[in-house]
Parts: structure tokens; sequence; C-alpha cells
């Protein structure tokens, strides 16, 4: 859900045949298979990239039944009855087709293999009167003085506490993540996309309305968010995971809003999944559409109803971990998360201002089962962006919060390499800000994905204990790092002397209460190569540490 809805002409291509339909969305109709057949004897490597078989190993997943193909014979005599196939989606062992009469629905029905036919809408129409609230662009910006490596993107990133895992060295490289949009309007010939085509890290692309490769001639939504992630122009504008694999899918049809959305949703994730992603993220919601045909109520906004909520499911069940915007209605007669927002087991992200306070936009929870929605929260209102004419722009929407996230995410996982999705969205809810106390205004809070990666990794043992610290990399060469921790407001003093005696580095640093920080202060070329001993001073307890200093390469 981009916007208002407008007038119903899609495209379907299925082989060689092209099919539009015009206002009959009513024809489209879901069939589902009794069962795979023999397709369940297939070795996976023949429907499953190597990567996805590895990420099942990883999570101790097992393939099952719905990770093999839709049986061809079966498919095949529906294709002969039915005017055309749509869909094919394994997860459902189902397709969707369009039929004109109610001879072809008899006789489908009655074939042996066939378990239900039904149209494509699930649910009454309802919510009626409600009014969309859009993401907004702007190109006034304010002028602020930000980290000159980051240029405008340093608040924003700021706020999740990203940097320091950027500072680590964690940029998200080696993750996959899969974009879902309406489109990527100019990214193959954007400057801030470049490094993305020539690191080999644009690994694959479809689009769901004309069925080819090409996602980049429509669509600046989807531009604007995978920015947020993917965008690299240092000195102007930094995204959250610049080094993470990419795959783009075009699911949304940008000149209608229909329930047929959803299913492209579903059948990208399938192909998402088999090619190995790790991350899904999704600046799409789905509750009304156009004419109210096929509308959801908020009952169904229970996490596992819709058609997109389902698949999300299905998507984490494979290890997946699948993000997703909560919905811009919090403002609007709706007011609640929009699917796949309401997922079980989806992160949906609000939006929160840049003082930190709820966007009044932001979709609320709770979902239809009572769970809490949103999950986390990240900066959405007056987000910097990257427009398709290559300038640096302003934007306002859950849809921008969602792949900062989601590009976090990716350099907790570079981070954390063996964690699995649970363990990531689990650290990544833990480090919210209203954590001990959440709510279906903001969720769990506004993460910090420093203290997330703490949290999965044995540093967190540091958060048991009134002060203790870390110095890494240990040898060092130019620069050391302090991480230190302490459950007080405190100066910390931190030292480093020779094995002469001789102090060679002092510096006070000054710690919040109940707070992790990670400092560089010992960096340059001053200090010689050899041993050192360093001394961390908090209050009365000290620390001593042995450190190794190579010589520059």
């Amino acid at each position: 859900m981009l916007g208002q809805a407008k007038k119903l002409i899609l495209t379907f291509a299925t082989g060689f045949i092209i099919l539009k339909i015009d206002a009959q969305i009513e024809k489209i109709y879901w069939i589902q298979f009794k069962d795979k057949n023999t397709n369940i004897q297939l070795p996976p490597e023949s429907f499953l990239s190597p990567r996805a078989i590895q990420r099942r190993a990883k999570h101790n997943i097992s393939v099952a039944e719905n990770d093999y193909p839709v049986y061809e014979p079966y498919k095949q005599a529906v294709s002969a009855i039915a005017d055309s196939v749509i869909h094919t989606l394994k997860w459902f062992n189902a397709i969707t087709v369009v039929l004109n009469n109610s001879l072809q629905l008899q006789n489908i029905a009655a074939l042996p293999f066939v378990k239900e036919v039904k149209p494509i809408t699930f649910t009454p129409a309802a919510w009626k009167d409600r009014s969309d609230k859009l993401e907004q662009i702007s190109y006034e910006l304010p002028e602020t003085e930000d980290s000159a490596f980051y240029g405008r993107s340093y608040s924003q990133l700021k706020m999740i506490q990203l940097p320091r895992l950027h500072e680590i060295g964690y940029w998200g490289d080696g993750v996959f993540i899969a974009v879902f949009d309406n489109g990527f309007r100019l990214v193959d010939s954007l400057a801030a996309f470049r490094h993305l085509f020539e690191e080999n890290r644009m690994k694959f692309s479809y689009n769901y309305q004309t069925r080819s490769t090409n996602v980049f001639d429509e669509g600046s939504h989807g531009t604007h968010v995978l920015s947020c992630i993917s965008a690299y122009i240092p000195g102007s504008y930094v995204g959250a995971a610049p080094k993470a694999d990419i795959a783009l899918f075009k699911t949304e049809i940008n000149n209608s809003e229909t329930i047929i959305e959803e299913f492209n949703w579903a059948e990208a994730a399938e192909k998402a999944d088999s090619l190995g992603a790790d991350i899904f993220t999704t600046s799409l919601g789905y509750s009304v559409f156009e004419n109210d045909y096929g509308n959801h109520d908020y009952f169904d906004m229970d996490g596992n109803s819709t058609v997109i909520t389902r698949a999300s499911n299905i998507a984490s069940s494979k290890g997946i971990l699948v993000f997703t915007s909560a919905g811009n209605e919090g403002g609007s007669s709706w007011r609640f998360i929009t699917a796949p927002a309401d997922g079980k087991d989806v992160v949906a992200v609000g939006a929160v201002r840049p003082d930190r306070s709820l966007a009044p936009f932001s979709s609320r929870g709770p979902n239809a089962s009572g769970a809490i929605k949103p999950d986390v929260c990240a900066q959405g209102t007056a987000v910097t962006l990257i427009s398709t004419d290559g300038a640096i722009s302003q934007g306002s929407g859950t849809s921008f919060a969602c792949p900062q996230i989601a590009g976090a995410a990716a350099c907790l996982l570079q981070a954390a390499p063996e964690a699995t999705a649970p363990m990531l969205k689990q650290a990544i809810l833990r480090s919210g800000h209203l954590y001990a106390s959440p709510d279906n205004d903001m969720g769990y809070g506004i993460p910090n994905f420093f203290k997330a990666l703490i949290y999965l990794s044995e540093r967190e043992k540091l958060l048991e204990l009134p002060f203790s610290a870390i110095l890494f990399p240990n040898p060092f060469q130019h620069k050391l790092n302090v991480l230190i921790q302490s459950k007080k407001s405190a100066a910390a003093q931190i030292e480093l002397w020779d094995l002469m005696g001789r102090k060679v580095f002092a510096e006070s640093v000054l710690l919040d209460e109940n707070d992790v920080k990670i400092i560089n202060p010992i960096t340059g070329n001053s200090i010689l190569p050899g041993i050192y001993y360093a001394t961390v001073t908090l209050n009365d307890e000290k620390q001593i540490f042995r450190l190794i200093k190579n010589s520059e390469p």
C-alpha cells in the first residue's frame, strides 16, 4: 500500500501470453492441490541454492514438503481449462488462475488432485472510510552539522547506535537482503548505488508486474527505501549496510491497489528464500483495496490470516529474519498496523521523530490476537534519502524506518554469523529502550544495535558486572578500541604504560549510567611497536590488560 487506489489495469505474463485485466480481479481464483506427487523425491539442490540449504542447516531446519515445487502436471491440467495462470506458490501448493465462466470453475474443482477452489479474496470488506497517510518527500533539508563521513544520514543511524558497529568493521558484508517494493527507478544508473554493481552485490532482480528482470524503470519509493540500506557516498550519505548483497523484487503495481499484490509478494518471497536471502525488508502494507474487493478488517490482523502474513511467517520458519513497516495509519480511522506487520514472527517497525518521540502517523498495535505491535521503532520523520535524481532528500513514513532496522540487522548478523534469526530478533528487541515495559505505540522501543551485539556475544557478561572493559584488537596496529560498561555515571581513566613503567597515553572518558560504550582513544603512530600494559580505572576499581602493538603494514 503506497497511496490512494487508482484505475485497475494489471498486466501479467505467463509464458509467451500477456494477459490484461481491466477491473476484472473478481475473475482470479486460488487453486490449491492435495499433494506434490513425486516432486517430494527431488533432491533439494534442484530447487534450493547452496546458500538456502546452508541457511537451513545453520538453523537446524529440515527441508519441508512446502519447499518442494508445485507438481507441474497438476498445474498444466488446470492451465488447459483456465484462461491463464498467474502465480505459482509452492509454499501453499497452489496457483492462481483467471476463469471467465462457471463451467471452468466446475471442471477444475472436479479434478481429483484439486483440494480447494475459491476467489482470491478471503475476507469481507471493511474500514471503507480509511484515509491514507502517504510518505512525503521533501528537498528542504535542515542545516545541521553531522559526521563528516556519514553526511546527512548520520543522525538517523546514530539513533540506533549503528555507527558503533560500522566502526569495528561490520557493514553487512556477506549478508543477503531481499527488498520488496514498487520498483527501484534508476538504481542501476545512480552513483549512490554504483558500488552494488561494481562489487557484484546486486544478486538478483525481478518484476512481478511485467514478469521480467527489469525493476529499474519505475517506482521511486523503492529507490528511497533501498537508499536507507545500500547508498554509499562517503561525506554525503551512507546507508545502514552498503556492503550487504541485495535482491530486488517489484511486487507492487503502481497504478492500482489490489489484493493481487499480496500474491506477488508471496511468490517473490519463495524466490528470495530459494536464492538464500538472510533478511527480508518490506515497506508495504495491506488493509483495504480498490473497489473494496478483498478488503481486510482488523480481525484479519491476527498474525496468521492474510496471504502476505502467512507467507511472511513461512519465510521466518525457513530461518529468514523478516522486517516490515508497521504502516502509516496512526492518524486515520483504521489506526492499526497493516499486513504483514501483524505477523507473529515478523519484526514490525514503527516510526519516531528525530527527538525519539512517536510519529503521529505510525500505526499502532496490538494485532488482533493481542500481540504487541509494532516490535521496534526507528526514525521515520525527516529521514534523509537518495532521490531518483541522485540528490539527497527527506521523507517521512514507516517505509523509511524499516530499511534502517533491516540494514542494521545485516551488520549485526555479520558481527555474529552463528546467530539464528530468532536469536537476532530477540537481541534487537532486548536492546530496545522500552524493553522492560513495551507498549502498542512503540513496541520495545528504539534498538541499540551495539547493545544487541553484546547480547549476542560473550561480552554479555559485562552487563552483569558493576564495571568491566575489553580492549581490542590485540595485537593492535593503528587503533585500539576500548569497550567499557558501568552501572553508574562516572569518569573512566584509561592509561597505557610501556615495560619501563613510562606512561605513554592517558585519557578520561565520561560514562552514562547503565550504558555500554566503545571508544578508540589510542590512535596515530606515536606509540612504538612493543608490549604494553593498559589500565582502566573507574572510581576505586581498576582492570589491567597486557597489549601488543604491531608495526604498521
